[in-house]
């Protein structure tokens, strides 16, 4: 696999090729990209993984959102996408929504944190979003959100947070315990101790800053390892002047 650095308006592949992210546009220069990142070029597939981009939803996607607004049926609620999603009350209250009745501020505020699918993407990028369990997974993790650590991050960088297989979240789990959760418009939830929190924030801010460097999995490992250690000291310290 080939990779090369992605900037928009220069041309990344000549030859041809049959599978093209859609992110980049073929004319007569070749294969361009639209953003900047990395291009990875294997026989006749060329990928784009940006540096950074907005989140665009897909039915089905886990997300968190922030309530933004009121509707006359339902919530506005900020996905970090192109536009607000809209969460309709008859979801939220099984039944179908009488504004005679039913407050909408009595179930969700402005400002609360919201887990949620994405139940349909419109024509147009209009976003429907719901709070109802329409994978069957059987989540608590729907509905309004409390006492959770939040980190938000491109989406763009989850692959790499993520990792290989799943390789780098395992590690962060294992490490950290905890409640860690990763929505797929970037944000990322913790609940947990506070010291292995601001480790976490520390790991993802470096994992996102060398989005494309190789062995990562194994420096995080060895960074998380001497940062609790480091931790556990200055609690053993603070312990001991007690």
């Amino acid at each position: 696999m080939k990779r090369v650095i992605a900037l928009p308006g220069v041309s990344i592949h000549k030859g041809p090729a049959q599978k093209v992210d859609e992110k980049i546009i073929r004319d007569a220069r070749g294969y361009v990209p639209s953003l900047v990142g990395v291009a990875q070029i294997s026989g006749k597939s060329i990928d784009l993984i940006p540096y950074k981009d907005i989140y665009r939803p897909v039915k089905g996607d886990y997300v968190v959102g922030v309530v933004v607004g009121y509707a006359p049926n339902g919530w506005f609620i900020d996905i970090g996408s192109f536009v607000k999603a809209f969460l309709p009350a008859a979801d939220v209250l099984n039944k179908r929504f009488d504004p005679r009745k039913d407050e909408l501020s009595r179930y969700y505020k402005i400002g609360d944190v919201v887990g949620l699918y994405v139940s349909e993407v419109r024509r147009l990028g209009n976003i429907l979003v719901t709070v109802k369990d329409v994978k069957k997974t059987k989540d608590k993790r729907l509905g309004k959100l409390t006492d959770y650590y939040i980190i938000k991050v491109w989406s763009t960088k989850l692959p790499r947070i993520i990792g290989k297989k799943g390789s780098m979240i395992k590690l962060l789990k294992e490490k950290l315990g905890g409640d860690l959760l990763i929505a797929q418009n970037g944000v990322i939830l913790y609940k947990g101790p506070y010291e292995k929190f601001m480790v976490l924030n520390k790991i993802i801010a470096l994992i996102t800053a060398k989005t494309f460097a190789t062995g990562l999995t194994e420096y995080v490992n060895d960074l998380i390892n001497k940062m609790l250690e480091v931790n556990l000291d200055k609690k053993d310290e603070k312990e001991g002047d007690d």
